[in-house]
């Protein structure tokens, strides 16, 4: 379903879907809107509220954040679609609850036996 929401975006951006892999740096682009909105920011009058001047400075930069939230989505479907990664993941999940299954179990019961042998 993200997928099918995503192609639009990447259209937007140029990016072909079969080639998600090579979406834009997000630093850069998170640099961009920063700075976007900084700048569209300054440009507001000072007769203008603040929260005024705000909505204003981000619905100027509108496309650039929307470009880094469809490059920030196109990233994170890339990373759940890279083979083994799903699998690395679970297994990763179940060895910690096992040790902390293991650390809440074990150590309460050691401790008890160890207080019969003394």
């Amino acid at each position: 379903m993200r997928i099918v929401l995503l192609i639009p975006a990447l259209i937007l951006l140029g990016v072909e879907p079969g080639v998600a892999a090579s979406v834009p740096d997000l630093p850069g682009l998170e640099r961009a809107w920063h700075g976007c909105v900084r700048e569209a920011y300054g440009r507001q009058p000072s007769s203008q509220s603040r929260l005024a001047a705000e909505r204003s400075a981000l619905d100027e930069c509108k496309d650039r954040e929307d470009a880094y939230v469809a490059a920030i989505l196109a990233a994170r479907i890339t990373e759940e679609a890279a083979p083994g990664q799903g699998a690395r993941a679970m297994a990763s999940r179940a060895m910690a609850w096992a040790s902390s299954v293991a650390g809440s179990m074990i150590d309460p019961v050691s401790s008890w036996l160890r207080s019969f042998r003394r």
